[in-house]
């Protein structure tokens, strides 16, 4: 009798419990999360791969198609606020030229990204492009510092052997803009190529232009990534190019390069 008593109001609870709503099982809610970069990181300026990992939302590669409810893909910005937010309307930003991109994936890697402050979010959008509501989004910020000015001697090759008596020295620069403002103010990232031959040691004073001590020295100053020694007498020459500021003062730290060729005549 006592089972029978029981029975029976296991049976009336579960039969209130399908006649009324709050019985129901709810579901999870979506979320996401970046798990990398990491909020506050410093990174190089370049390209940012930014990663993310969803959970309670089916990643699909349905763009465009009909809603389906806890599925859809991902956008991801940078620098972009607000975040678009109406239900009604794709998740697209406002401003024409705003860096962002939709992905049917859970990672998107930003290229070019320049040095300075930015912040990456990234949003759940259903397959029609309109923002899953409640909204769910996550972002970091992160610092990019600049990548440090590089140059490399492209030709000739260290240890050539060259004839005639002319050479040519070409150069290929990075992380810094080759510029004809010599004499002016400094900028930032910006300045001209010294050429030396056989000149040592390099200036490395900051507080001073990069001259040779010695007056009789072969050197140039150029707004470009090339020069031509002429009248080079046969021997062995080392040839040493140098970034230099708008003020011919030395980019610091030092940024430079050398080769050491044999002239025949």
């Amino acid at each position: 009798m006592k089972s029978f008593s029981v029975l029976l109001v296991l049976l009336l609870v579960t039969g209130v419990c399908a006649a009324i709503a709050g019985c129901a099982t709810t579901s999870p809610a979506p979320q996401v999360t970046i798990t990398s970069p990491q909020n506050g990181a410093t990174l190089s300026a370049g390209d940012v791969q930014v990663n993310a990992q969803v959970s309670n939302f089916n990643v699909v590669d349905k763009q465009g198609q009909a809603n389906v409810a806890g599925e859809g893909h991902l956008h991801f910005y940078m620098d972009v606020t607000p975040i678009p937010s109406d239900p009604a309307k794709p998740a697209i930003p406002a401003d024409a030229k705003a860096v962002w991109a939709h992905v049917s994936g859970t990672s998107y890697t930003f290229t070019n990204v320049p040095a300075g402050t930015h912040t990456f979010t990234v949003q759940l959008a259903n397959n029609d492009h309109t923002p899953v509501s409640p909204l769910v989004t996550a972002s970091v910020t992160v610092t990019v510092k600049p990548s440090a000015p590089q140059v490399t001697i492209i030709s000739p090759l260290d240890g050539a052997t060259i004839s005639g008596g002319v050479v040519q020295v070409n150069t290929q620069v990075s992380n810094f803009n080759v510029v004809d403002k010599q004499g002016q103010a400094n900028v930032a990232g910006e300045g001209h190529l010294h050429f030396y031959m056989d000149v040592t040691p390099i200036p490395s004073d900051p507080a001073k232009p990069a001259i040779p001590a010695d007056a009789k020295a072969v050197w140039a100053h150029v707004s470009g990534t090339g020069y031509t020694f002429t009248n080079v007498s046969e021997g062995m020459h080392t040839f040493t190019v140098q970034l230099a500021n708008n003020d011919h003062t030395p980019v610091f730290p030092l940024v430079t390069a050398n080769v050491t060729v044999n002239v025949k005549s």
